[in-house]
């Protein structure tokens, strides 16, 4: 059996007739494309799960297991314990407990999408490309772990910019008053930023003195000049590739100064290596496992009914590289 979009049951006969006509091509063709045979022309492929995204079909889940695309970065932009490694690790890992099939597209091959014949997907990817593909296929449950394409696709994500704000919220609690973060120069990274800004702001602080935001693009040793040079007394670093680590070393072996001593400094995510740096590393950590179930929960789900948005909560895991300050 197969099914509309509007849930109207029509025998497996009219669902290959009527896409097979749409698709100008055979029943036993699209018949091998929904099976994704490797016998079919790329061009016909495409031709034919356009028509069928177009008309609301797609064979049902009951009789056969669950063919799920995950959307990632390639190998080589991927940080070994990072934040894309460990989520897609954790993804894949809880679509084989549900016995789905697993397709890895790599956004380098990100053409793949449009050839193969899939019940869902899951992107934990970034590239322009990527999200205008996504967006133009239909009739197609997509889960994005972000919430910055919440009117396309559904999202498990967590607030930025109120992770921004309990950072902030943090920090200014053990007396610092002069602060810094390092991020990715993207959605994320500056609303994680901004909620810095907010959160000094709403208890007075001027941050046109006081605050100040540095893009990861920027050579790290000179970020972290910057903010020796300007007196900051906490480093917020919010990146999910471990960049963290790196301006831990600036610090402490380029730089000479003592964390947390003299600068105290805040990861992001919670990599393995985190507990074991000298000092032990405090971080605010996303339900990484968590946001993985949810996605993959949500992806299986027979009944779709609008788009759904699942706002998850960070965890700050305290240790030992921030201090108290006392005001001067």
């Amino acid at each position: 059996m197969s099914e509309l979009s509007t849930k109207q049951k029509i025998n497996t006969s009219d669902v290959l007739a009527q896409v097979a006509s749409r698709a100008k091509v055979s029943k036993g063709t699209v018949s091998r494309v929904f099976n994704n045979s490797a016998l079919i022309p790329s061009e016909t492929r495409c031709r034919v799960l356009s028509s069928a995204r177009e008309l609301g079909f797609r064979p049902r889940v009951g009789v056969r297991a669950p063919q799920i695309a995950l959307v990632t970065e390639p190998p080589h932009k991927t940080i070994m314990g990072g934040y894309v490694n460990t989520v897609t690790q954790y993804i894949c890992h809880a679509l084989s407990r549900a016995n789905a099939g697993i397709t890895m597209i790599t956004e380098d091959r990100i053409e793949n999408l449009a050839n193969c014949w899939f019940d869902g997907i899951i992107g934990i990817a970034w590239e322009n490309k990527t999200i205008r593909l996504l967006k133009q296929l239909k009739n197609l449950p997509v889960v994005w772990l972000s919430d910055m394409y919440q009117d396309y696709f559904h999202t498990i994500f967590v607030d930025c910019r109120e992770v921004g704000r309990i950072a902030g919220d943090y920090l200014m609690e053990r007396g610092h008053q002069k602060i810094a973060v390092i991020h990715d120069p993207d959605y994320s990274g500056n609303e994680h930023a901004d909620g810095v800004g907010d959160s000094m702001m709403e208890r007075g602080v001027d941050i046109s003195r006081n605050f100040i935001k540095l893009p990861n693009s920027m050579p790290l040793h000179l970020a972290v000049k910057q903010v020796i040079d300007v007196g900051c007394t906490a480093v917020w670093v919010t990146g999910v590739d471990m960049k963290v680590l790196e301006v831990n070393w600036l610090i402490q072996e380029l730089a000479g100064k003592r964390i947390p001593e003299d600068i105290s400094l805040m990861g992001f995510e919670n990599p393995g290596i985190s507990e074991f740096l000298r000092p032990s590393l405090t971080t605010v950590a996303t339900p990484l496992r968590e946001m993985a179930e949810r996605a993959v929960e949500l992806v299986l789900r027979e009944e779709q009914h609008g788009l759904e948005k699942v706002q998850l909560k960070v965890k700050l895991i305290e240790r030992n590289s921030v201090m108290y300050r006392k005001q001067q």
